[in-house]
């Protein structure tokens, strides 16, 4: 059995890929509201540690699950079938060849328009294998299922990429207007 903390279990969600963010927001306000530190300043300080213990599991739960690539990455935790991505890599040749492209595309984008574009396909990318992950995930295809989050843990670092480079370039541009 896993010792991870089960951030399904502690937020009242069914564990699983699909999450409803509107509840999730609403779980973990009502969390903060009963667990939050403060509430318990008056108390001996072994109660105050089992709230601050809570208060952090609560934010470390809320980060995991609104994430798809952090929350698939917990599910396969929680069935005991814990993911290293450092230590791993894709070996699938169709995706790494689209790794490539997007790459390439990365450094020829020159226009906010032309990022945007490559933002949505990697986001686009990103949903698909979401709905990959959550097949596998159900099927119990353990090794598939962390391929799965392998290409997911790309698609959102190269999504980061181009929102940094979609900034830079907003900058550039703000700079430019400014003489």
């Amino acid at each position: 059995m896993s010792s991870v903390v089960d951030y399904f279990q502690l937020f009242d969600l069914p564990a699983g890929f699909e999450t409803d963010n509107d509840v999730l927001q609403q779980r973990y306000r009502e969390l903060q509201r009963q667990f939050h530190p403060d509430r318990f300043a008056a108390e001996p300080a072994d109660v105050q540690r089992v709230a601050v213990q809570r208060a952090a599991d609560i934010n470390a739960g809320f980060s995991t699950l609104k994430d798809p690539v952090q929350r698939a990455r917990h599910l396969l935790a929680l069935a005991d079938h814990p993911l290293f991505l450092e230590s791993t890599t894709v070996s699938d040749t169709d995706f790494l060849m689209a790794q490539m492209d997007l790459r390439e595309q990365l450094d020829e984008a020159e226009t906010l328009a032309q990022m945007a574009d490559l933002r949505a396909e990697a986001e686009d990318w990103l949903h698909n294998l979401g709905r990959e992950f959550a097949i596998d995930y159900r099927a119990g295809d353990w090794p598939e299922a962390g391929d799965t989050v392998r290409k997911m843990q790309f698609m959102s670092r190269f999504i980061e990429e181009v929102r940094q480079q979609e900034a830079q370039l907003e900058d550039d541009d703000f700079d430019e207007d400014l003489d």
